[in-house]
């Protein structure tokens, strides 16, 4: 099982020792995410510039030859052509139904459209008749070649680079004029969109690198900031482990890292104080055990030595030294069984009243012989559901301690008055009272007042913490009231039996 256990411990150690760490990790997500961005910037540049600006100029195209056929019948239709084509750059020609041409306009140079051959009008003109929406098509012409038939030509435009590759968008649509059906064909060049692309490319490359720069640094800055907060904070909390945390110098960055020292400042004090009421526990149950066991000791080997010792009274004070010796370690197992959350409660209809009349008579007889008094004032029968042992070992427990603080009286009073719905129960000493700021730990394990009394205290400091765990397992409320130089009252609170029923 050791060897299971090691081994599972190595598997983690090795395990998280590869993960990255918190600067890692912001680092990696902030390059992802620019890595992300890029991508978005590179898939707009590269796939959807061109269709983008092919679906502009083809919108374009059709609002141009949407003017045009509006005003084919007009007679200053040709200037109206050359004005569309010179503002828009485009390349306009209107066949008749024979396939003669009846205008040509804008800039139609150096275009498709320019000495177009029978065959490719012909082509397009079948094109045109075989739909109602207009026919669109990109096409590329190289300067000084016929688009059709790929044979040279001599123009007065051949003198241009042969390499001059260019491509359109050439749009036809059945068109209705004067003398029939006629096709007007249009063309609008793209090919600045290949100079853009590739401008467009050398600066994706230079974004690129600026931003990949820029992210590492940011990056680099901000997980500093972020990270070495907490990298101090957990070099801080393992101290812990001594009860010691000493708030590291950058533990307020921001707010969640200042809470998080908040509560590990908290732990560390808590820690303390746990680790001192322990060894305070240990130091009582120590001197404790050591005064009844030696007295025990003492007597036993007394009446073993010397016969005429055997007196009752002898084996009266070993019975009681035993006593004190089960109560302690009754509470201890007490203690480790609520802790544990196995102690089950036997809850029965019982009556309070002859409850803290019973455990009052049996504990001022056994304190009427150092004088102490416990004064009852019973009021009216409280029925109420409750474990009778428990809440008698609760009866017990504060007795115990109001007799251990109370003052020169000598005098322990417990109260029991009747309130709407409940039964309240309290024990008051005349004692020097509890410091206020002993006041919120008094319910702590451990925990015993730094006060001297009058009567020795016997016990292992559980009593109240004991006390605390029956009453939250009934549900009950509890506190206490005290003031310096006047006393202290214990009270707790259970439902009437009456008012459950009723419920």
């Amino acid at each position: 099982m050791k060897r299971n256990r090691r081994g599972s411990l190595a598997f983690r150690e090795t395990f998280w020792a590869g993960r990255l760490g918190i600067r890692g990790k912001i680092l990696l997500y902030l390059l992802l995410l620019a890595g992300f961005m890029l991508s978005l910037v590179w898939l707009s540049q590269s796939a959807m510039l061109y269709n983008i600006y092919r679906a502009s100029t083809q919108t374009q195209l059709n609002r141009a030859a949407e003017t045009l056929q509006e005003n084919l019948n007009h007679e200053n239709l040709q200037e109206l052509a050359e004005q569309i084509g010179e503002e828009n750059d485009l390349g306009i020609l209107l066949v008749n139904e024979a396939g003669e041409t009846v205008l040509r306009g804008g800039r139609i140079r150096y275009t498709p459209l320019e000495d177009m051959s029978r065959e490719t009008l012909a082509d397009w003109k079948r094109r045109t008749e075989e739909t109602d929406r207009p026919v669109t098509e990109a096409v590329s012409f190289q300067t000084g070649e016929d688009i059709a038939s790929g044979r040279e030509k001599e123009k007065e435009h051949a003198s241009l680079p042969r390499s001059a590759i260019n491509q359109y968008l050439m749009m036809g649509r059945q068109v209705s004029l004067a003398e029939g059906r006629g096709m007007l064909l249009m063309t609008a060049r793209m090919s600045p969109i290949r100079a853009t692309r590739e401008a467009m490319t050398h600066q994706f490359v230079l974004m690129v690198i600026a931003m990949l720069i820029a992210t590492g640094l940011v990056g680099f800055t901000m997980a500093n900031s972020i990270s070495e907060p907490i990298i101090e904070t957990n070099l801080a909390a393992r101290e812990l482990s001594r009860s010691r945390y000493v708030r590291p110098p950058h533990s307020g960055g921001y707010r969640e890292i200042a809470q998080l020292n908040d509560t590990l400042v908290q732990a560390a004090e808590s820690l303390g104080r746990v680790e001192d009421l322990q060894r305070e526990l240990i130091a009582n149950i120590s001197h404790d055990l050591r005064t009844p066991l030696t007295m025990i000791e003492g007597y036993a080997e007394a009446m073993r030595d010397m016969p005429d010792e055997v007196t009752p009274e002898n084996m009266q004070i070993i019975i009681d030294e035993t006593n004190r010796l089960s109560t302690m370690v009754n509470e201890v197992l007490d203690f480790s069984r609520l802790r544990m959350g196995n102690l089950e409660l036997k809850k029965e209809r019982l009556n309070l009243r002859t409850l803290a009349g019973e455990i009052c008579e049996r504990v001022s007889k056994m304190s009427a012989v150092e004088g102490y008094h416990v004064v009852l004032e019973p009021g009216e029968d409280c029925w109420v559901q409750a474990d009778s042992g428990r809440i008698s070992q609760v009866v017990y427990n504060l007795l115990g301690n109001a007799l251990t603080y109370t003052g020169e009286d000598r005098t322990v009073r417990v109260t029991l008055e009747r309130r709407p719905g409940r039964a309240r129960m309290r024990v008051s000493d005349s004692g020097e009272g509890i410091a206020p700021d002993e006041i919120p730990y008094i319910w702590d394990r451990y925990y015993r007042s730094r006060e001297n009394h009058r009567r020795a205290v016997i016990g292992s400091g559980l009593g109240l913490n004991i006390c605390r765990s029956i009453l939250e397992k009934h549900g009950a409320a509890y506190g206490v009231e005290s003031q310096l130089g006047q006393g202290t009252t214990f009270w707790f609170e259970l439902p009437l039996a009456e008012e459950q029923s009723e419920a």
